[in-house]
């Protein structure tokens, strides 16, 4: 039987939503994974735990010693979740306070017990889109989510481009190079974004605050894993689009910037750097302003990084 990320739970309904949810990502990890669900009714209580917490948005996670496991906790809602050290399954708890609002249990606490899971998988996130230019080359595009990497996978699919994920991706080792797995998500766009594209419909995102689209929506492909041979880190700004080397030193330092989960679980940190280290290695890495001009000319990122 091939690796899958399976959904255990007493409650159906509940197994069925987290189930589709993951089989809409069509990620197919090495070993076999899986969520153990329980629906609580009652108030979450458990004994106190004196780790300090790694604060990201939603969520406070607690990993390392004494324990050695990693326990989530979503903020918004009582919802946690604990994988035990070394185990492949992840045993989250969540109340019917928490399944009130299904889209942000996804996508800031659900997602991030998935993270964590996957690194056990030695699949190791970071805040990335991925692209394949019509040349046949692969991209990453490295940064948070005010450096523009949503707008630009969505303009790039707009050209025809192969766009896998504008925000989520999955670093993996192979015997020769580092790849990069896109979680297939469509790209989430800020009205703002959505109004520099002139682009209308989409799906509703983020609370109807965002418009979401497949790559395919927008004239492009999906790339489901990429090999990067091309490492930029965009920002926005000024009048005109330009693109800096970079060395792999300083590559290195921006990737660890957007690959939080790096500082957690001593026992998997390293192997997140070494992955890490090698894709900065392998690409040619660059500092890349975008700029208004970058919408009128189609082949303005290729012809600045030939």
């Amino acid at each position: 039987m091939s690796a899958r990320i399976e959904v255990r739970s007493d409650d159906l309904a509940l197994a069925g939503w987290v189930a589709a949810w993951l089989d809409g990502m069509r990620l197919s990890p090495p070993v076999s994974l899986a969520f153990e669900l329980r629906l609580v009714r009652e108030p979450l209580v458990g004994a106190e735990d004196s780790r300090t917490p790694f604060q990201q948005p939603g969520v406070e996670i607690r990993s390392g010693p004494p324990h050695g496991d990693v326990r989530i906790t979503w903020l918004a809602a009582p919802a946690r979740a604990r994988i035990a050290p070394g185990a492949l399954t992840a045993s989250v708890e969540l109340t019917e306070a928490a399944l009130a609002d299904r889209e942000p249990l996804q996508q800031s606490f659900l997602a991030v017990v998935l993270i964590l899971l996957l690194r056990r998988a030695g699949w190791h996130h970071v805040h990335a889109a991925l692209a394949r230019d019509p040349r046949g080359r692969d991209w990453l595009f490295a940064g948070d989510a005010q450096s523009g990497k949503s707008t630009t996978a969505a303009l790039l699919a707009t050209w025809g481009w192969a766009v896998g994920c504008d925000d989520a991706a999955f670093l993996v080792r192979n015997p020769s190079s580092v790849e990069a797995v896109a979680q297939r998500a469509p790209v989430a766009l800020r009205p703002a974004g959505r109004a520099l594209l002139g682009l209308a419909g989409g799906r509703p995102a983020r609370g109807g605050r965002k418009s979401a689209f497949f790559p395919e929506d927008l004239g492009g492909t999906w790339a489901a894993r990429v090999e990067p041979r091309i490492l930029v880190f965009p920002r926005i700004e000024g009048e005109r689009t330009s693109a800096a080397p970079l060395p792999a030193r300083e590559a290195l330092a921006e990737l660890v910037r957007w690959s939080a989960w790096v500082v957690l679980e001593p026992e998997l940190a390293q192997e997140h750097l070494d992955l890490l280290n090698a894709l900065a290695r392998q690409a040619r890495c660059y500092r890349v302003a975008l700029a208004p001009d970058l919408f009128h000319h189609r082949d303005l990122l290729m012809e600045l990084v030939p």
